[in-house]
């Protein structure tokens, strides 16, 4: 089956091919080269969006979100070349509270110790005390530019190291799945093919990749929680409310589901009893403090602060009403009553 592939020049409509092939003989003719060269880059932008340089221009491959699903599907389940590359990359605790900045923010920005690009898995083994693997992160961004860098000093314990990570270059990435188990310390991993200690970044491969990809199964950012929380139609015209960051955070809701449960809080709606296996752990999850009391050096509480709710309770509980919205126990009250 044809794949169409649209193809951007810094972010511009360049060309729509009908399929890989077309697309490959276009930069054959465009750059006078042979069209061998841009298959593989062309496929893996197209899967993992990785963009094509070419000098200071960037080229973007676009395929229907479908297509580019199932053709991931394939190169992963085939390990093919192109497939994502996972990576084992250590983190010193005492040098930077990782877990930390996972609770507080959607994405951090990673020193690039590798040309790790958009699409790539990095395994993060949290040394010092600690000696485990415990994230699972996704790069969203191979290379971000200077004046995008969050260098988020809260976290940085060391002041040294915090001034001198301004000198790196940074990789974005996204927090995928954590875990805390025994299972992947050093000493498990050792077993498993790891030599020696991790001192720097290491592509995964063989049995210690397949064990511990083994204990990472959750996607946190998958299919819970929207940007934005559906309010209703107006005239023709859908209205959305903006989720702030600590309902988005995966690391902050995931501690909020493992103490409730997916069950909404106020009207007692389980997705899973009402639609079978679809609708199984899906839940909205809200966040209770308002957001004008949060002070900058604010850091959520999971327990206190985020309570699990369904889309529609969570839609009410962001509508003002006289001018203020409702709390989850007046919300609460009124379904009782009603």
């Amino acid at each position: 089956m044809a794949s169409p592939i649209t193809i951007l020049k810094n972010n511009d409509l360049l060309f729509e091919a009908k399929n890989i092939q077309e697309a490959a003989r276009f930069f054959e003719e465009y750059f006078n080269s042979s069209k061998y060269k841009y298959y593989d880059s062309i496929e893996r932008g197209y899967v993992y969006n990785i963009p094509y340089y070419d000098g200071e221009d960037e080229y973007h491959f676009v395929a229907p979100k479908e297509i580019a699903a199932n053709r991931r599907k394939e190169l992963e389940e085939r390990g093919h070349k192109n497939a994502r590359r996972v990576w084992l990359v250590p983190a010193n605790p005492n040098d930077y509270d990782v877990e930390g900045a996972f609770s507080f923010y959607d994405t951090i920005d990673w020193k690039r110790s590798f040309n790790y690009e958009n699409g790539d898995i990095l395994f993060i083994y949290v040394s010092g005390n600690i000696r485990k693997v415990r994230f699972k992160v996704e790069v969203i961004e191979g290379i971000v530019k200077d004046k995008d860098i969050t260098y988020d000093k809260k976290f940085w314990l060391d002041e040294e190291k915090y001034k001198k990570s301004k000198e790196y270059d940074y990789t974005r990435i996204r927090l995928l799945d954590e875990i805390d188990t025994s299972e992947l310390s050093l000493a498990k991993l050792r077993n498993y093919g790891l030599k020696g200690n991790i001192q720097g970044a290491m592509k995964l491969k063989g049995e210690l990749h397949d064990y511990i990809m083994s204990f990472f199964e959750h996607g946190l950012t998958e299919g819970y929680y929207p940007e934005e929380v559906s309010e209703g139609l107006e005239e023709g015209k859908r209205k959305t409310i903006n989720v702030n960051v600590y309902e988005r955070n995966p690391l902050a809701r995931k501690k909020c589901m493992d103490f409730y449960g997916v069950q909404c809080q106020i009207c007692n709606f389980n997705f899973e009893e009402k639609y079978g296996e679809v609708g199984k752990d899906f839940i909205h999850v809200h966040h209770i403090v308002p957001l004008h009391q949060i002070q900058g050096d604010y850091k959520v509480d999971p327990i206190k602060d985020l309570i699990p709710v369904c889309p529609n309770c969570h839609a009410m509980l962001h509508r003002l009403e006289n001018g203020t919205y409702l709390s989850v126990e007046k919300l609460k009250e009124r379904i009782k009553n009603n």
